[in-house]
């Protein structure tokens, strides 16, 4: 990995001195704070024109740096929550145990590898998915107790644990966050999509947000990293940290 350039502020920017970030310095820095309470965080990416995504997916906003957060980010967590239609769209895995956590996650109470969590209304998956036939641990569908019951029956069929976070059809996002954390999964982990983290925008529940801000400018329609309603008044908050590398910004901001 090349340099980084950690800063307090923006104005201390320029005078930032260089420095090398270790993979225990970077996981040190994105520590989740002590308590018993759940902290949901979301990682996600920009481009300068706000873009969230290009032609449907992520990657090509990406860079090496901005993949080896994320997977600092996976490697800190208790379950990864994301929307069924990134899993389709993004080609989700599960997420595979990383021997340079397993001391960190051992010492923290955590398995070998985070949970990874499905938002879906209408369960419409294909369960045959690595996703759901080869994970480490078994993949969790949060979903509402109006959820098509055969759609359950095929998820649970696949090895799916299917957890009821609503009274509707579709997942109350702030009941998300408090039946994961039921499960002792408290340190929980967005990747969106957009719309899920929309939601849980509009909900009130995000604590923390690590957005890469790429050097990148796509035009275009493509959606931002949050969509869905507006919320009656913006939330608020407040710069934690950042970190540049090759003109890509690796911000963490916190909810006031």
């Amino acid at each position: 990995m090349r340099q980084l350039f950690p800063v307090t502020d923006m104005t201390a920017f320029s005078a930032a001195s260089d420095r090398e970030w270790s993979l225990d310095g970077l996981a040190d820095a994105y520590a989740y704070p002590e308590g018993d309470g759940p902290w949901l965080r979301a990682n996600m990416v920009s481009s300068l024109d706000g873009a969230g995504q290009h032609e449907g997916r992520s990657q090509p906003l990406s860079s090496e740096t901005d993949m080896r957060i994320f997977g600092i980010l996976r490697g800190l967590a208790d379950v990864v929550v994301v929307g069924a239609e990134t899993v389709r769209l993004e080609g989700y895995r599960p997420a595979r145990a990383r021997e340079a956590f397993a001391d960190r996650r051992a010492a923290a109470g955590q398995g070998p590898a985070p949970v990874i969590a499905v938002v879906s209304a209408s369960l419409n998956l294909d369960f045959s998915l690595p996703l759901f036939t080869e994970p480490l641990l078994p993949t969790l569908v949060l979903t509402g107790a109006a959820a098509p019951a055969e759609r359950v029956a095929a998820a649970r069929e696949a090895g799916a644990e299917v957890l009821i976070a609503g009274d509707g059809a579709g997942v109350d996002p702030a009941r998300a966050v408090e039946v994961l954390a039921e499960r002792g999964l408290r340190r929980q982990l967005t990747e969106g999509g957009p719309r899920l983290l929309g939601q849980f925008v509009g909900a009130g529940v995000l604590d923390e947000l690590c957005l890469t801000i790429s050097p990148t400018m796509t035009a275009g329609d493509a959606q931002r990293i949050a969509g869905g309603p507006a919320v009656a008044v913006p939330t608020r908050f407040r710069m934690a940290s950042v970190l540049e590398q090759d003109g890509f910004l690796f911000t963490r901001y916190r909810r006031i």
